[in-house]
């Protein structure tokens, strides 16, 4: 029996507790079923007990719906996530993802393939709808099975699109009435984003408190908290809040299947909380769209002159890195460093959610799931 059959054995609402996962504390090793990846962890591989209690059945309609085995969903961080990185998530049991957002439909397609070729499992392209999603078409017929929109509301032919796919479709969604503008569209589940999160951020409140918005009217579509949670404890909080599952960001940032440059990685094992500013410096590629830094000198620049509007802002026309034969990158760019740039790097923008508390190494992504769900678990 696996996961999932466990969870629709008993559905009886679950909520989580120490007493819960007495006998379930030995299953930090848990592997997925059909899943490639296999924990080295030092319990062996054990099979999903929960002595008569089981999570709720939104949890394992999320996991069903998204044919996942862990209640983990990798957050789309634009150019840290490779396919290697996607594939690696996906065979560990939990939903990878592939930002595509600003791709073409032939550069979809190729990502989508080599996806595919790596893992059989499953993930999802996600699309930003500040942009035209042009690749959307090309990933549904790549066979894309989950589409998840974020920064905006799929269109009637966007939806109509992915039903004939026979698709899921996911919204973000920040309060109660995006919520309900989603849930009308008819949304498979939603993501519900809190202001914790890095990256770019259209949400405008703490996680907890948007979180208890959006359960409040969600019905049962199942919700996954996004925003700063980057260990298993932090799970368990918002899950004992009636949260589905999670996203993680900055947690699989750090890890070394990510194609984030080294000295990225290395900002978020060395920054906390308080090195991170909601801001909306870095704006270049996307006009005046809030994120998520870690404090940096371009940051310090801006901020020291009074935060001036875009054309008097002080260093605004230097390059400061650059990549393949022509590609520059000038300051208050979008873009966040991958290991292809080389340059200033710690002026780029260097995105990171305030659960960089709790980030102390770059391991693989087998070793941050299976330490995740050890701590979820941990009595």
């Amino acid at each position: 029996m696996n996961l999932i059959e466990i969870f629709e054995d008993n559905v009886v609402a679950f909520r989580y507790s120490r007493r819960h996962f007495i006998s379930s504390a030995a299953l930090a090793g848990l592997a997925p079923v059909g899943a490639s990846c296999a924990f080295n962890s030092n319990a062996e591989q054990k099979t999903v007990n929960y002595d008569n209690t089981h999570p709720s059945k939104a949890t394992a309609d999320l996991l069903s719906l998204l044919n996942i085995q862990y209640p983990i969903i990798q957050a789309p961080t634009g150019s840290a996530v490779i396919s290697d990185m996607t594939a690696a998530v996906s065979n560990c049991g939990v939903l990878g993802a592939i930002p595509l957002s600003w791709s073409s439909a032939q550069q979809a397609v190729k990502t989508i393939t080599d996806v595919q070729s790596k893992t059989k499992d499953s993930f999802f392209a996600n699309f930003v709808l500040s942009f035209e999603p042009i690749a959307l078409p090309a990933a549904l017929d790549s066979g894309t099975r989950v589409i998840q929109f974020s920064w905006g509301m799929p269109s009637s032919a966007m939806i109509d699109s992915i039903r004939s796919a026979n698709a899921v479709m996911g919204i973000q969604v920040t309060s109660k009435e995006s919520a309900e503008t989603a849930l009308d569209l008819g949304a498979d589940y939603l993501v519900c984003q809190g202001m914790e999160a890095g990256g770019h951020v259209h949400a405008s409140k703490p996680l907890a408190r948007a979180l208890e918005e959006v359960l409040g009217v969600a019905g049962n579509v199942p919700v996954a908290a996004s925003g700063g949670i980057a260990t298993g404890h932090k799970m368990r909080e918002y899950m004992q809040m009636g949260a589905a599952g999670v996203v993680m960001g900055s947690r699989f940032v750090a890890s070394k299947e990510s194609a984030a440059h080294d000295q990225y990685k290395k900002a978020l094992i060395n920054s906390n909380s308080e090195d991170t500013v909601f801001t909306t410096c870095m704006n270049k590629g996307w006009d005046n769209a809030t994120h998520r830094i870690l404090r940096n000198s371009t940051f310090k620049m801006w901020e020291s002159a009074g935060c001036p509007s875009p054309g008097t802002r002080p260093g605004e026309t230097d390059v400061i890195a650059t990549y393949g034969h022509n590609k520059t990158i000038e300051r208050y760019s979008v873009e966040s460093p991958n290991r292809r740039y080389s340059g200033d790097i710690e002026a780029m923008a260097v995105y990171a959610g305030m659960g960089v508390n709790e980030i102390s190494d770059a391991p693989g992504v087998e070793e941050i799931i299976s330490r995740v769900w050890s701590e979820f678990l941990d009595v």
